[in-house]
C-alpha cells in the first residue's frame, strides 16, 4: 500500500509540474524569463513521471527501463534547451526611460543579422525571475534605433523613429499587454 500511496503522489506531483509548465509556455503574465520556467518544468516533469513509475514498477528489468528511459530523456531534454539557448540573445540595452517601476527600454539585438536590429520592449518589475517584459516595436535590420520613448499616461506608450514616425500602444498595467504591437515591414517610411 506505502508503493501505491507513493505513486500516486509522485503522479500528483508530475501533473502539477506539467500544468505549471504549460502555464509558462502560455505567459499571461509575460515575464521575461519564463522560458527559463518552462524548461525547468517540463525537466521536472520528467523526474518526477520517472520517480512515479518507477516506483510502481515491480524491482527488477522494469524498473530498471524506466530509469534509464527517464533519464535519457532528461538528459535530452537538457541537452535541447542548451542548444536553443546559443540561439537566443537577450539584447544589449541602448536606452532606458522609467515611470515608476516600468521601464521603456531600446534594445539592440542582431545576432547573425549584419546590421543591428532595434526593438522597443517595455518592462515591469523588478530585475528577476518575475520580471514583465513585452515587445512594443520590431525594427528591421538597417533602420536607426527609435529616438524617443514616452509614457504618455499610464497605459499609453509613445515610440518615435526619425521626425515623422510615432508609434502609439496601449499597454495593460497588469498583464503588461501591448497593443498594437509595432512591426515594421518596410525600410523605409514608417
Amino acid at each position: 500500500m506505502p508503493r501505491l500511496r507513493h505513486t500516486i503522489v509522485l503522479a500528483a506531483c508530475a501533473l502539477l509540474a506539467g500544468i505549471l509548465a504549460v502555464l509558462a509556455v502560455i505567459d499571461p503574465l509575460h515575464l521575461r524569463h519564463a522560458r527559463w520556467f518552462t524548461a525547468g518544468l517540463v525537466l521536472l516533469t520528467v523526474v518526477l513521471l520517472t520517480a512515479a513509475l518507477a516506483v510502481a514498477a515491480r524491482r527488477g528489468v522494469l524498473r530498471a527501463f524506466v530509469v534509464v528511459v527517464g533519464v535519457v530523456v532528461g538528459v535530452l531534454w537538457v541537452g535541447l534547451i542548451g542548444f536553443a539557448a546559443q540561439f537566443t540573445t537577450g539584447g544589449r540595452d541602448v536606452a532606458t526611460i522609467a515611470d515608476g517601476d516600468r521601464r521603456l527600454v531600446v534594445v539592440e539585438g542582431g545576432g547573425v543579422a549584419v546590421a543591428p536590429i532595434f526593438a522597443v520592449v517595455v518592462r515591469s518589475g523588478a530585475a528577476g525571475p518575475f520580471e514583465q517584459e513585452s515587445l512594443v516595436y520590431q525594427g528591421l535590420e538597417g533602420v536607426p534605433a527609435p529616438t524617443g520613448l514616452l509614457f504618455v499616461d499610464h497605459g499609453t506608450v509613445e515610440v518615435q523613429r526619425g521626425p515623422s514616425c510615432l508609434y502609439r500602444s496601449e499597454v495593460t498595467v497588469t498583464t503588461l499587454d501591448v497593443e498594437p504591437v509595432h512591426r515594421q515591414l518596410r525600410l523605409t517610411g514608417c
